[in-house]
């Protein structure tokens, strides 16, 4: 991924200076965006009637509403109630932000793989990116593994 490619980027620049993270993300984030951005990559979870939930996701009544509709089962319902859309979390305009929010989508699957592996060291999960046309967007979500998926990052 190219970040000198996306439009925000390219205005930053106003082609003389050179793209850095550290300098482009002083004059272009405040802190506020920048902690929510650290909850998307880094979430906080919770465990609920055997579910294991994102922090800032996460409702009562919603896991007893697929725990019922999934009779039980808790896999099936955390990849239902952890998916998260890129496309309702950050402005995407554009190809090129499309094809950033793509390697962006798989970054995100990437960390929240460690950070599982980190809060739950004794249960395997899988994580899932997608991008496909019958998704809403680059789409991350996550459950825990069964017997016959291991726990890994998958990418579609």
């Amino acid at each position: 991924m190219e970040p000198t490619k996306l439009p925000q980027v390219i205005d930053w620049m106003f082609g003389v200076r050179p793209f850095h993270p550290q300098n482009f993300l002083l004059e272009s984030t405040t802190v506020a965006e920048a902690c929510a951005l650290s909850m998307v990559f880094w979430p906080e979870f919770i465990e609920y009637r055997g579910c294991v939930a994102i922090e800032w996701k996460f409702s009562r009544e919603n896991v007893d509403l697929w725990l019922t509709e999934f009779v039980g089962d808790t896999s099936a319902v955390e990849q239902i109630i952890n998916h998260v859309h890129l496309w309702e979390t950050v402005n995407i305009t554009g190809s090129a932000e499309q094809s950033a929010a793509s390697w962006l989508a798989n970054r995100i699957g990437s960390m929240w793989q460690e950070r599982l592996r980190e809060a739950f060291p004794d249960r395997a999960f899988v994580v899932t990116v997608s991008n496909e046309p019958t998704d809403y967007g680059p789409t991350i979500t996550f459950k825990s593994a069964k017997a016959d998926d291991g726990g890994s990052t998958s990418i579609r």
